[in-house]
């Protein structure tokens, strides 16, 4: 298995770029190998009978009589499953490793200045998909404009284009409540698209200004907010790109009935 994950160090260099965190890819490592501990157990509990009835049909051993469904036979194929799995943890562990070569293994939540949070969320789109992921973005969080429940309840969501120093990018605002909703926290959120200069990429730069509640509890909810735009960023990377072309398309169309505005 450690051979098999030099190999595949080109590999677990595209799992951390779509987003998977070191613990996802260790647990892939781990899947792998419990596929190959069922299989190998039984193709060899197969083999082993076919062997048994070998030897029973030619009388190669003649006085040897071999029971196939003998608590020990079970045993033994339970203990190589076991092995094949144990020798995978530290493989596992240096395919995690590989794919975030840093002493931090996981992004850690910035400290707000005041009542502001501003800082550039850990993902990069490209310029052709960046406006299709903004409309996908608008939808999911246009679905908690009507109701209170989930973990956070928005209203006057806007997307619109804006000037930049590398060029055109695009802002998403809203006005926020976070769950539970006893403690009043609320909040402005912006998400900022904003053109890198190089390879047509843009970086995500997320704003959230704290306009009740207290400190403490939002530094806490937020991670759960955070979590939950994060997740969206992932499923984006799994939609079809003729679904994306369409997000692209009414995304163009709503910067246009803007700009008649």
């Amino acid at each position: 298995m450690i051979g098999a994950v030099q190999e595949r160090v080109r590999e677990i260099g595209v799992y951390s770029s779509v987003g998977l965190a070191p613990t996802h890819i260790a647990f892939l490592f781990l899947a792998e190998a419990c596929v190959y501990a069922i299989l190998g157990g039984i193709i060899g509990y197969v083999l082993g009978q076919a062997v048994s009835k070998i030897v029973t049909t030619f009388d190669l051993l003649s006085g040897l009589t071999l029971n196939y469904s003998s608590l020990s036979v079970v045993f033994s194929t339970l203990l190589v499953m076991a092995v094949v799995l144990l020798s995978t943890l530290y493989p596992a562990r240096k395919a995690a490793q590989m794919a975030v070569p840093d002493v931090t293994r996981r992004w850690v939540f910035p400290e707000p200045k005041g009542d502001y949070l501003d800082f550039d969320f850990p993902f990069a789109v490209s310029g052709q998909e960046i406006l299709g992921l903004y409309v996908f973005l608008l939808d999911y969080f246009s679905g908690f404009e009507e109701e209170s429940v989930g973990n956070f309840y928005t209203k006057g969501i806007k997307l619109s284009q804006i000037d930049t120093e590398q060029g055109k990018g695009y802002r998403m605002f809203m006005k926020m409540w976070l769950a539970p909703y006893d403690l009043g926290l609320s909040q402005e959120v912006e998400l900022l698209a904003i053109p890198s200069g190089e390879y047509n990429v843009f970086t995500i730069r997320l704003k959230i200004h704290l306009t009740s509640g207290d400190m403490a509890s939002w530094k806490r909810i937020n991670r759960r907010f955070l979590k939950d735009v994060r997740k969206q960023f992932l499923i984006w990377r799994t939609v079809a790109v003729t679904e994306k072309d369409k997000y692209t398309e009414r995304g163009n169309q709503m910067l246009k009935l803007e700009k008649g505005d």
